[in-house]
């Protein structure tokens, strides 16, 4: 991939135009938002659906940017609908099985602050979560053996339960909602993008500028990055640790 490749797929948008399609997590933004100001930087950019503006990566980095007032960000622009960009998520989502229904384990209807205390202290193997009228109901998967290597294995015989079923929204739904302003559950999706842009870098102080001229600092700033060769490519699965 050329540099002018790289760089015509990166665009600055005002943030006020950006739709966020997911929840978040407010321990997740709050945390993102020191590293962010420790920083100074946006490290990526969000990834941004090119005909409807829907951030389909980066919900929490938008949340961070809209949070300190940030006018503009910078986006990867992608064809949503290129099959090359895969939708699965992060946590198994269904819009068809009910709790009782998951053979082989019982469910305890519980708050949600109650049930998340359970999974972080390890009590638990899962929550369903079901918004009904804007209000989570909630209800627990009780682990016996408290021990990771326990939790573990009692969470792929969970998820053993669920194989072949409707865990997954389509790109359809995703836009559709999104455009109607319905966001989806924290951490519901999760698309891989090929050819993903990570560590662009680029400073807060020129997303306050015009789009313009934000873009005119971006371009200088990878067009001299690229040509000094600060670029790597992996041609195998990688692991990111932040």
């Amino acid at each position: 991939m050329l540099a002018d490749d790289i760089i015509g797929k990166l665009h600055i948008l005002p943030v006020e135009k950006l739709k966020s399609h997911e929840e978040t997590i407010p321990f997740n933004v709050q945390r993102l938002k020191e590293a962010t100001l420790n920083l100074g930087r946006l490290v990526d950019p969000l990834i941004v659906d090119d005909r409807h503006n829907i951030v389909i990566d980066g919900n929490h980095r938008l949340s961070v940017l809209r949070s300190i007032k940030c006018p503009n960000a910078v986006c990867q622009m992608v064809d949503y609908s290129d099959p090359g960009i895969k939708l699965g998520s992060w946590y198994p989502v269904s819009k068809t099985v009910l709790p009782e229904e998951i053979d082989g384990f019982t469910p305890k209807k519980v708050e949600f602050g109650q049930g998340m205390e359970a999974i972080n202290s390890m009590k638990a193997t899962f929550m369903y979560v079901k918004l009904v009228g804007g209000k989570k109901e909630c209800w627990l998967y009780d682990c016996e053996e408290h021990t990771l290597s326990g939790l573990i294995s009692h969470q792929r015989k969970f998820l053993s339960k669920l194989e072949g079923r409707d865990i997954i929204y389509t790109k359809d739904e995703i836009v559709a909602e999104a455009n109607a302003g319905r966001q989806m559950p924290p951490k519901s999706t999760r698309h891989m993008i090929p050819g993903r842009i990570i560590r662009l870098n680029m400073h807060l102080g020129w997303l306050a500028e015009p789009p313009e001229i934000a873009r005119e600092m971006m371009v200088a700033s990878l067009q001299k990055r690229l040509t000094d060769g600060s670029i790597r490519r992996y041609t195998e699965e990688v692991i990111v640790l932040y």
